[in-house]
């Protein structure tokens, strides 16, 4: 990545997985996870678990899904609540899928929500009744999100005629390419941290971006990357907690402490980089084991899922089975990045 010398998420994955203090990384847990996910592979390829969640999303065919996608993930970032405290809730969604009701909803009301002529000049007003709740409990670092969509908005018509179909076109379908147009484009999508004196990058919200256009489009169009196994899982708070569940990840009793009581992590902070490094290395390592496991098994019409599939079957996985992890807690940070 030319603008920083932070190592790629990856790399630094691993360099911080092998150095970590208070995470780490089992053997068994991966084993236990990768039979899981082998029992869900169907006709060849890896069933996402079903949330039950049901929004109404733009049409493959919509001009404008591009820039939903855009939108939805310059805004992808800290949706969770302290331990019993209420949660921001829009139409029975929350987390991410709050945000997509209320998108939706934006775009139902006739709300310009995908054109950056609006939203890099849009209002506190303008985007609390895009924002509006079911209960009173706001979306979390409102500031900040009207502090993104000017960013963005502003680098999009700059920059880019005003669409983000023009950053795919000049990554000419490789997800690394336009990965560092993100990045070295967009600030705000900068998640990197120095761990250990070294500057690493964990990249959530820029490779989910990727990801999500790659996962809509079927790989075709818009969505087609010639590398998407470059994209890695997307550290946030919730896949961590699914891996301590399956074993993978194990924190030491004081950070476990810690979690229980809800204190707060600062973004950049040893633990908080330790556990999103080691969750993107344990997945990179699982994906590993599921391919030995296929190729040994002569799996011959089953897909090989990559990071990015397996990062969607932990997070709904999750979802699903939200009531069996709630007693696993979840770090704490109050962050753009994720």
């Amino acid at each position: 990545m030319e603008h920083s010398g932070a190592l790629m998420p990856a790399d630094s994955a691993k360099f911080i997985a092998n150095i970590a203090k208070y995470v780490e990384i089992h053997d068994a847990g991966l084993e236990k996870l990768c039979q899981e996910m082998l029992l869900s592979m169907k006709e060849g390829k890896l069933e996402i678990p079903d949330t039950g969640a049901s929004i109404s999303y733009l049409s493959k065919d919509d001009p404008k899904a591009v820039d939903w996608i855009f939108v939805a993930d310059a805004l992808n970032f800290c949706f969770w609540s302290y331990s019993e405290a209420e949660k921001w809730s829009v139409e029975g969604h929350s987390g991410y899928y709050a945000l997509e009701a209320a998108l939706s909803r934006a775009v139902e009301d006739g709300i310009d929500i995908t054109n950056p002529e609006y939203y890099s000049k849009i209002t506190e007003s303008q985007l609390r009744n895009i924002m509006r709740s079911d209960n009173n409990t706001q979306i979390p670092l409102f500031d900040q999100r009207i502090s993104v969509l000017h960013e963005v908005g502003s680098v999009l018509i700059r920059k880019y005629n005003g669409t983000f179909t023009t950053c795919i076109a000049e990554a000419n379908k490789s997800a690394g390419k336009l990965l560092e147009i993100i990045v070295n484009n967009f600030p705000c999508f900068r998640d990197e941290a120095v761990f250990n004196d070294t500057k690493v990058s964990l990249y959530k919200r820029a490779q989910i971006l990727v990801a999500d256009l790659w996962n809509f489009f079927r790989g075709r169009g818009c969505g087609e990357f010639k590398d998407i196994d470059k994209i890695t899982m997307f550290a946030d708070y919730r896949v961590p907690q699914v891996l301590v569940y399956f074993g993978v990840l194990s924190y030491t009793d004081e950070f476990m402490d810690k979690l229980k009581n809800d204190v707060l992590l600062p973004n950049g902070s040893p633990e908080e980089v330790e556990i999103r490094g080691c969750s993107i290395h344990a997945v990179e390592l699982l994906k590993e084991r599921i391919e030995k496991k296929i190729r040994e098994s002569n799996m011959t019409n089953a897909e090989v899922p990559n990071s990015s599939l397996i990062d969607y079957y932990l997070w709904c996985y999750r979802r699903k089975y939200a009531d069996e992890m709630e007693n696993i807690p979840f770090h704490k940070t109050l962050s753009i990045y994720y």
